[in-house]
């Protein structure tokens, strides 16, 4: 399993996610992925970090509204023998 807290991740939310994220005063963009920095990872969902002037909050994601997730676990390396 991937470790997702402290990470910044990609989430592709459904309309319904969107709409609440949207309604909670987040500002998502149009493009189909949305970027955020993770938390701390629930039964629920994702706990989100979000910096507004008066401070850091967090906000719950729920499993329900994210329907892909995209994370980048660092550079790929291939090894190979030398004869």
């Amino acid at each position: 399993m991937i470790n997702l807290e402290e990470q910044s991740v990609v989430l592709h939310l459904n309309d319904e996610g969107r709409r609440v994220l949207k309604q909670a005063g987040v500002a998502v963009p149009d493009s189909p992925g949305v970027q955020f920095d993770v938390q701390e990872v629930s039964n629920h969902g994702l706990w989100i970090r979000l910096d507004y002037p008066d401070g850091r909050h967090v906000l719950l994601v729920r499993w329900d509204y994210i329907l892909a997730m995209d994370v980048n676990i660092g550079e790929m390396r291939t090894e190979a023998l030398l004869n």
